[in-house]
Formats: structure tokens, C-alpha cells, sequence
């Protein structure tokens, strides 16, 4: 595309029509209102009106998500001129911006939602385990490089967040919910960012348990009254993270994170598990490395002799 429809949409004179490629699971079947919550450029967050949580646009490139709206997005396109409290409104399946020249049509899009109970993790078998190696290695090299790019706000986030892993785990490997839920409280909200990185690393590690729980009645037990806390006591921290965290307590979580997890539980040594764990530590400043960190934990914590 040339330079010519670089040009952000609010700069163009005619109306951009759209068509969104996959709608998450929370998206509503049917018809909403909403506002604009924040935007960057390749993503806006939508509150619902009548309710927290909100929903997310996404470019093209970007992973699904389980509130996510992702859309074929032209280059160089970039939701910045998106205005806070802005209106939004869909209507028989086209969601039309109230000031911005934009419409995107949610009609041909599929609808996606992860299973993560079916990848039935099990980090005492030797491939999942090898893989799962591999990839707290690949997450090690990168902790060890991101002190010369991360401000010293995130690198002490992620020294704070690694000091309460510890109880954290003991406490679920006990299925103490009263302790765990303690724990979880002393994460939400730690660390700088659109969503802080305490926030991202339990959002991974509740994808883990998921992952571990199979149909083992005291795991499932202990992850539904852990889901049940971390929804009530979400609203500690902000709007973003917290739409993160709910869906994690329900077991949905990104594309990326389900691929990585996905990778992991079947001994995937080959370059797409590298790929994956590529993908999903890049996300965001520090989130990826977080969240993968949680996953890592979360996936391990019911097998025993790891090393964490």
C-alpha cells in the first residue's frame, strides 16, 4: 500500500468500511452499545455500556482474544484517532463509530473460544516436559537481556512478582484457596503498564492450571473457587487488566498463550515451538515474558520436582 493510504482514517473523507476475520467468545451476538474506553494503534478498547468488562478491536495481526473483535485492517491503519468516550453502536452485525468515518462488519467473522481443559497437561511426561524446559530457558535469556531495554519501574515489578511465586505455588500445590486467594491479591495490580505485570503473570499461571486441571475433581474444584475470587477481586485493578483476568478465571485467554500452551503439552521440540514462545514473550513490554512465566508455573505446579 502506498504512502498515500498511510493516512489514518479520520483523514479520510469517505467512509472506511471494514470486515471483521474473528470475533472472541464475549463479543454479543447480538446488537450493543458501547464506548471507547482507550486506543492505541493497533488496538481499542470498548466499554459496554451496562457492563465492566470491555471489548477490544484488533488489527489484522494481532493474536484473537476472548473479547476480541479482530479485523482486516489495511496497512498502516491505527485505531489512535479513535476518541475516548467516543460512541460506538452495532446493529444487525456492523458496528458503525459515531464520529469517526468507520464501519466494520462482524457478519463474516468466525467465532473462536480455546479449550484449554483438552490439552490435559502433564509436565511428568518427558516431551511435555522437554518442551517445557526449553521454553523457561528461551524465558530465563530474555529476563536476563530485558534489564538494558525495561525501565527500572518494570524491572522491579518483576523482582516483587517473583518473590510471592513461591507461596503462591505452595499454596495451590496444597489446594489451599483461602492462601491462594492471598496470594493472588498480593499480585493484582503490581508493577507499571497498560496492564501490570502482576496482573499478566497470574492471567498465565490461571491458563496453566486450566491446562493441569483434566478431569481431576479436586484440581477443577480448586480452579472454580479460585475463578469465583479472582472475578470478585478483580476490580482491584484496572479496567484492562481486569477484563484479562476474568476471562483467565473462566479458562480464555489469548491465541498466542493457548498456541504456546498448546505446544508445550505435546512435546513440540520442533522451530514452531520455538515460534510460539517467540510470539508470545514479545507481546507488550514486559506481559509476554509474565505471562509466560505464569503459564510455566501454572502448567508445573500439580506435577512435582520441577525446578521453578
Amino acid at each position: 500500500m502506498g504512502e498515500s493510504s498511510r493516512t489514518v482514517f479520520s483523514e479520510i473523507s469517505e467512509m472506511m468500511n471494514l470486515e471483521a476475520v474473528c470475533l472472541g467468545y464475549a463479543v454479543p451476538r447480538r446488537g450493543f452499545a458501547a464506548e471507547v474506553h482507550s486506543a492505541f494503534p493497533s488496538a481499542a478498547n470498548l466499554r459496554l455500556f451496562r457492563r465492566r468488562l470491555l471489548l477490544t478491536l484488533v488489527t489484522i495481526g494481532e493474536a484473537d482474544l476472548p473479547q476480541g473483535i479482530r479485523v482486516d485492517t489495511p496497512e498502516g491503519f491505527s485505531f489512535e484517532e479513535l476518541r475516548q468516550g467516543e460512541r460506538v453502536t452495532c446493529r444487525n452485525g456492523i458496528l458503525h463509530c459515531e464520529q469517526a468515518p468507520l464501519t466494520i462488519d462482524l457478519r463474516p467473522a468466525r467465532r473462536w473460544k480455546c479449550d484449554l481443559p483438552a490439552l490435559t497437561a502433564d509436565m511428568k511426561e518427558p516431551t511435555s516436559l522437554a518442551a517445557w524446559q526449553l521454553v523457561k530457558n528461551m524465558l530465563e535469556e530474555r529476563q536476563f537481556t530485558a534489564g538494558n531495554w525495561l525501565t527500572a519501574g518494570f524491572v522491579a515489578a518483576t523482582h516483587r512478582i517473583s518473590e510471592r511465586v513461591p507461596e503462591l505455588v505452595e499454596a495451590t500445590r496444597r489446594y489451599d484457596l483461602d492462601a491462594a486467594v492471598a496470594a493472588f491479591v498480593a499480585l493484582f495490580g503490581l508493577g507499571p503498564g497498560l496492564t501490570p505485570g502482576g496482573d499478566d503473570f497470574l492471567v498465565g499461571f490461571l491458563a496453566g492450571l486450566w491446562c493441569a486441571a483434566g478431569g481431576r475433581t479436586e484440581r477443577a474444584q480448586f480452579l472454580s473457587g479460585l475463578g469465583k475470587a479472582v472475578i470478585h477481586l478483580s476490580r482491584r485493578t484496572n479496567d484492562i487488566s481486569r477484563t484479562y483476568l476474568v476471562h483467565a478465571a473462566r479458562g480464555q485467554v489469548s491465541s498466542c498463550l493457548v498456541a504456546l500452551a498448546n505446544a508445550i503439552c505435546r512435546g513440540d521440540r520442533s522451530d514452531h515451538l520455538i515460534e510460539t514462545a517467540v510470539a508470545a514473550l514479545q507481546v507488550g513490554h514486559s506481559s509476554g515474558m509474565e505471562s509466560v512465566s505464569g503459564l510455566l508455573q501454572g502448567l508445573s505446579v500439580w506435577s512435582g520436582g520441577l525446578t521453578h
